[in-house]
């Protein structure tokens, strides 16, 4: 039985120094503290947390929605951007249908017109399509479903009390046919080796979000393996059919946290051209505000994809281009202004081969041609 506690909390949203590069989130925040899905290798269990009996006591942070409500009403610092519910635990686990506390903030979200990235494992979600359609209407709104095994016997170990991946998948479908307008897909995050990363396991997720209708699936090869979330992982298998996976992982990272990068781009490149032979993307499209941000962030989205998707081929990051994309988020006018002056080079690691690989994409902006048109009047 789980145990609820209902306990307040002075903070209710946390800004990062740098929004996501896979969620595209700049904003996160957690309506629980624990989850009663109780995923047995979730990242959560770890010490950085500081939560003390993850799956059986769950903390229920009241008046949530309304301190959200005062917060996003009086901030002048928190320009609208991409929240993420539920980093350390599911906005959508059991509780939630009984008492609504994730809808109640999803309403506060579309009042102020955030875009908002959902990543979970349930199918309740579809419960609250209607405001979600809204946040879409109005911005920009992500639901990604995490999905990372078919095989249901299996997900039933490693994910007891979460939605059966069939009916994430059901969701899935079942979101995309009611609000097209919602960008919807497959976080194929973690995926465990030994258990998760057979040929069979890889092409079944893929193609089986594909027909589902899914818009993106997005994938990480590996598990982390970090203090207590590795001990409680390890303990599990040791009790379990799957006993021999214990000895096969700490092999394959010998004491590392995570695995070998020889390992994740054997997986990736397999993934790869799953994703290629179904159509599937494998990269979230990103919100784009209208304010002096909008180049700062579309010029970010194609530095970091470009990077990622070079990663992914060579197995090796091109720091630069990262830190470039990722700096650009903060960049405090718009980089057409920085263009029109040529003072790109001023930008944080921006050197000569990113310099001239966004140019040709700023030369095609229609700010950058309407600003040319003006001047020959001044």
């Amino acid at each position: 039985m789980v145990k609820y506690i209902y306990k307040e909390f002075k903070s209710v949203i946390n800004k990062l120094k740098y929004p996501d590069s896979w969620f595209w989130s700049r904003y996160t925040l957690n309506t629980y503290s624990g989850c009663a899905h109780a995923c047995i290798y979730c990242d959560a269990r770890s010490e950085r947390y500081y939560i003390d009996d993850f799956e059986n006591e769950v903390i229920i942070k009241t008046n949530f929605d309304k301190k959200l409500d005062q917060r996003l009403k009086k901030a002048r610092t928190l320009l609208p951007d991409v929240i993420a519910p539920g980093g350390v635990n599911d906005a959508y686990q059991q509780i939630e249908k009984k008492i609504e506390h994730t809808r109640k903030v999803l309403k506060v979200i579309a009042k102020y017109k955030f875009p908002i990235n959902i990543a979970t494992k349930s199918k309740l979600v579809t419960r609250d399509v209607d405001i979600l359609k809204k946040i879409a209407d109005d911005t920009w709104c992500t639901i990604g479903f995490s999905i990372s095994i078919i095989n249901e016997e299996l997900a039933n170990f490693l994910e007891p009390y979460s939605s059966l991946p069939s009916e994430r998948l059901e969701a899935l479908k079942k979101i995309k046919k009611e609000a097209p307008n919602i960008q919807v897909g497959t976080y194929f995050i973690p995926i465990i080796p030994f258990l998760e990363d057979n040929d069979e396991n890889l092409e079944d997720v893929i193609r089986k979000s594909k027909e589902a209708g899914a818009d993106f699936v997005l994938f990480s090869p590996g598990l982390t393996l970090r203090d207590s979330q590795a001990g409680y992982f390890f303990n599990k298998l040791r009790n379990s059919k799957y006993m021999h996976v214990e000895k096969l992982l700490k092999n394959l990272y010998k004491g590392e946290m995570h695995p070998p990068s020889d390992y994740c781009k054997k997986i990736n490149s397999k993934l790869l051209k799953l994703s290629q032979k179904y159509g599937v993307k494998i990269r979230v499209k990103r919100w784009i505000p209208s304010d002096y941000r909008k180049w700062n962030y579309k010029v970010s989205e194609l530095l970091l994809n470009k990077e990622y998707i070079d990663s992914l081929q060579t197995g090796k990051s091109n720091k630069s281009m990262m830190w470039a994309g990722l700096n650009l988020n903060n960049l405090e006018e718009s980089i057409l202004d920085v263009y029109r002056r040529g003072e790109l080079h001023i930008l944080k690691s921006f050197n000569s081969k990113i310099i001239n690989f966004v140019k040709p994409y700023l030369e095609k902006s229609k700010e950058i041609k309407q600003k040319k048109g003006l001047e020959k009047f001044l």
